[in-house]
């Protein structure tokens, strides 16, 4: 319920479903408070990063909009709360029945519950890494680092912002991502810069996804992996970066790096994606593949080369520990 044909899209009506100006009433039910709590209290199986307008007013910013909510029975946009409690939007009756019923006190679910309604919802297998959905990078920037420290942690974090590339939202100063244990549970990764340094050190979170922010409506994804004990890989994925402002964007990446290229095991720059199939992790940091696609640029470091005889014939600029390698001219 509450899948408006609005949200997700700007605003914008989608020409399928209802609107939710025809939900909209002058006033709400008598127990609107505890109804809009419990759609808040819910268990979220899905979370999406940023922030939306309000598509009513156009004055109000909704953080985590296009995240999905549960509680065991019904589902629901996240973004419905904020809906019902400034707007009044009429809800199915069955379902502020079905809240009263539980005494406005929304259901715990396990985790196998909230993945198997994931699926259901996805019509797929969320926890399987051959779809891809997942796997295909497209356009990104990858660099491998040491095990990321407290202290490496918040470096990182504040090199990103110096490089325009904020991990909080600009306007509300949240957090919005996930984080994934190796055995494949993923949850809500929501709140500031802290929770994430604190995550990123963690062992027990074998990836991290976030968002990163060049302006208030401009977002990249970052991807964070602990490869090995000793080895965490950052991808930034630039897709969805208008092709006029992905320049800019690896531009503000180039940057973090730059302010740490002492510590970089190995990093590569595709503005294109063609690269994205070749497993990086063995041809940087792992047991030496060989580079068949050439990317825009790739770093290597030095003591590797041995295992890289492709690259013999082509020139290299020094870049810290890194021998840097640009796609050759055709």
């Amino acid at each position: 319920m509450g899948f408006y044909q609005e949200f997700g899209a700007d605003g914008t009506p989608s020409g399928t479903g209802a609107s939710v100006h025809d939900a909209v009433r002058s006033a709400g039910e008598w127990d609107e408070d505890r109804i809009a709590a419990y759609l808040e209290s819910s268990t979220e199986i899905y979370s999406t990063m940023g922030a939306e307008r309000d598509v009513i007013t156009r004055d109000a910013w909704i953080s985590g909009a296009g995240s999905l909510v549960t509680d065991g029975t019904w589902l629901w946009p996240a973004e419905l709360e904020h809906y019902v409690r400034w707007h009044h939007v009429a809800l199915p009756a069955e379902f502020v029945a079905h809240i009263r019923a539980n005494d406005y006190a929304s259901p715990a679910l396990s985790p196998e519950r909230a993945l198997e309604i994931f699926n259901e919802y996805f019509g797929r297998d969320a926890s399987d890494d051959s779809d891809p959905r997942r796997t295909a990078l497209k356009p990104f920037l990858t660099w491998y680092l040491p095990e990321l420290t407290t202290a490496s942690s918040q470096a990182l974090i504040k090199q990103l912002g110096t490089a325009g590339l904020s991990v909080t939202h600009p306007l509300t100063d949240a957090l919005f991502g996930f984080r994934e244990r190796a055995y494949g549970r993923r949850e809500p990764l929501v709140g500031g810069r802290d929770l994430l340094a604190a995550s990123l050190v963690d062992g027990q979170y074998y990836e991290l996804e976030f968002q990163c922010w060049m302006a208030y409506d401009q977002p990249v994804t970052a991807n964070v992996q602990r490869l090995a004990p000793s080895t965490q890989k950052v991808t930034v994925q630039i897709a969805d970066v208008p092709s006029a402002d992905r320049e800019e964007a690896v531009t503000a990446l180039v940057r973090t790096l730059d302010q740490d290229a002492a510590h970089c095991l190995g990093f590569v720059t595709d503005r294109v994606g063609t690269s994205g199939e070749q497993d990086w992790d063995r041809i940087l940091v792992g047991s030496g593949e060989r580079l068949a696609v050439w990317p825009d640029i790739v770093g290597i470091r030095r003591e590797r080369l041995s295992a890289h005889p492709e690259l013999d014939a082509a020139m290299a600029t020094d870049y810290g520990p890194l021998a840097v390698f640009h796609r050759p001219e055709l």
